[in-house]
């Protein structure tokens, strides 16, 4: 059992660096910027090599006139190439960052709807923001500065050995041990910070959902549990954080204890050579400054390693959605009007495990006004969902003539509809933008006056001090839901599409509002292929064709005087609606 779980791990840690290595193609990097990057890097180290040769000299009296200035003129250099170095470097971290965020913002925005419903908002910001961030600091700034820390061991190593190659070789002994304690501790500190990570995770989300609650919370006045809840979720990331603090401060004192036994070596065995005039002074102060330099390059080694663990969870992360599937744009035919009835064929779909629809038969006709009604649960919404292609059927199909919708290109397909929900959504803007949003064309401020005439919003529009140039709040806060509503006619009328989908438009709203909007909607619906949801059967009455949905199937299909003779079900809603409004 044990050894299957080591075998499990050890996939999965290969299949962390698979990704890893895949995802940094997938980005367009700036391989140039790379490049000259890590020559900058090289070239400093150059530098850093030439300098305890000199330095050593100085310190032991040689002071001819190329050594001391040989010695200045490195100094300067180094301090010149830092900040050369250091510049450039913070350039291509920008330049990688801004490349996977656009990838990623690419993928997000390309994905289908079911992706998001698996992944949280809170979630999608973090790649974006937090993981992108982690991957381009490696990218930038690691993956330049290993290719300059190997040339420096190198060189390093290779110096040493210039010196003495017995002092050179009983302190290479020790870097496989070095080397060694660190690959352990780079992946005890990586489990360590994932489970950190993992605990903020769900303590940031834990506190963005009570946060945007915090009305129900005082209405039902539970902040006494609330309190106690979020000091469980906080102790829960403490007690993960706090050993990982403990994990962190063990590196110190055992590559501590090992540097000081190198130095104590190189002391005393140095010191020896030097008695017995083997090497000079000069040649033990250069050693031992070379040895410090090695020390800290490995200490280096180690750091890089560190920050790829920790970054490969970010890489696993986002490489899961760069492998996730993406809406299909181009297809087999073109579409710019709707002349053909929609029909469903034996369609059958499920959220998950989930059944929702089950082999639905119905047609919608084109030019008429279909309402689907029936209890909560039925697959009202999921109908709306199938027919934007949100979604694609388990079975059956979706067919406009005898056409697959499948077959329509999506963009062209999609256009074809425009859209008033119960809470339409809006876009942090002004007015105007929100009215234009997704008109493909520019809009003349007379047809956006005209269209908010028609849809009973120009009167509040006016009533605003900057008019169609006021914001709207963050998702329209700063309107009222009628306003909203009408804004969102509006839209559909500019809009001008040749299927017409209402859902639950008038819900939520009172009398005088809700008269606004019914006659905004009549004058939208007329000349269109109009499909409506309504839980207020009053608004139904007149349409062409009624669907009545129970559990995800057709329950009857008819007019209003036909279904109240004909279907049990619809005469139970109607008679439910009757009494309501009568109370």
């Amino acid at each position: 059992m044990a050894s299957s779980e080591k075998q499990l791990k050890k996939q999965a840690e290969k299949g962390i660096w698979k990704s890893y290595f895949r995802l940094m193609f997938k980005a367009k990097l700036p391989w140039g910027w790379i490049i000259f990057v890590s020559a900058l890097y090289m070239f400093s180290s150059t530098i850093t090599l030439a300098f305890p040769n000199f330095a050593s000299k100085v310190a032991t009296g040689v002071l001819k006139p190329y050594i001391i200035w040989g010695t200045v003129g490195l100094i300067v250099a180094d301090v010149i190439m830092s900040g050369v170095v250091r510049y450039f470097n913070k350039l291509l971290v920008a330049k990688i960052d801004v490349s996977y965020r656009s990838l990623i913002w690419e993928r997000l925005i390309k994905s289908p709807l079911r992706f998001f419903d698996q992944m949280k908002p809170t979630t999608m910001i973090t790649r974006i923001t937090t993981d992108a961030t982690k991957i381009s600091t490696v990218l930038g700034s690691y993956l330049p500065s290993l290719a300059a820390t190997i040339y420096g061991t190198i060189g390093v190593v290779a110096v040493i050995f210039t010196y003495d190659w017995r002092l050179a070789l009983s302190v290479i002994v020790y870097i496989p041990l070095y080397l060694i304690f660190n690959l352990f501790y780079g992946k005890w500190n990586y489990r360590a910070f994932k489970e950190t990570y993992n605990r903020l995770s769900t303590l940031t989300q834990f506190l963005s959902e009570l946060l945007m609650s915090v009305p129900l919370i005082k209405t039902f006045v539970t902040e006494k549990k609330e309190d106690e809840r979020g000091h469980k979720n906080l102790q829960y990331y403490y007690k993960a954080n706090m050993r990982r603090y403990i994990i962190m401060w063990v590196e110190n004192p055992i590559n501590g204890i090992l540097s000081i036994t190198s130095d104590i070596l190189v002391i005393l065995y140095g010191g020896y050579l030097v008695k017995a005039e083997i090497i000079t002074i000069s040649e033990w102060l250069g050693f031992f400054m070379y040895i410090g330099m090695l020390w800290g390059m490995l200490g280096s080694f180690l750091m890089m390693y560190v920050e790829i663990k920790k970054s490969q969870g970010a890489t696993d992360r986002i490489a899961a959605l760069m492998d996730g599937d993406l809406e299909v744009s181009e297809r087999n035919f073109s579409i710019s009007k709707l002349e053909d009835n929609i029909v469903f064929k034996d369609v059958a779909f499920s959220y998950g495990e989930k059944p929702v629809l089950g082999h639905v038969d119905v047609t919608i006709p084109v030019g008429k006004v279909t309402a689907i009604v029936g209890p909560s649960g039925s697959g009202k919404s999921t109908i709306f969902s199938l027919l934007q292609q949100f979604y694609q059927p388990n079975s059956g199909e979706i067919l406009v003539g005898k056409t697959p919708i499948s077959e329509y290109h999506l963009t062209d397909w999609r256009d074809l509809f425009a859209g008033v929900a119960q809470d339409s959504p809006m876009i942090s803007g002004t007015i105007r933008e929100n009215i234009v949003y997704g008109v493909n064309r520019d809009v003349t401020d007379a047809e956006l006056a005209e269209a908010a005439e028609k849809a009973n919003a120009l009167d509040f529009i006016k009533g605003f001090r900057d008019g169609f140039d006021t914001y709207v709040g963050e998702a329209g806060s700063n309107l009222s839901g009628g306003q909203r509503q009408r804004i969102a006619i509006a839209r559909a009328i500019l809009r001008n599409s040749d299927i017409l989908l209402l859902d639950e438009a008038t819900a939520s709203l009172d009398s005088q509002a809700e008269k606004f909007i019914q006659e905004a909607m009549d004058t939208l619906m007329q000349g269109r292929t109009t499909i409506m949801i309504s839980h207020d059967l009053s608004n139904v009455q007149d349409a062409d064709q009624i669907i009545v949905l129970n559990g995800g199937t057709v329950d009857g299909i008819g007019t209003h005087d036909e279904l109240l003779k004909t279907n049990e079900l619809y005469r139970l809603l109607v008679q439910l609606h009757t009494s309501s409004s009568a109370g």
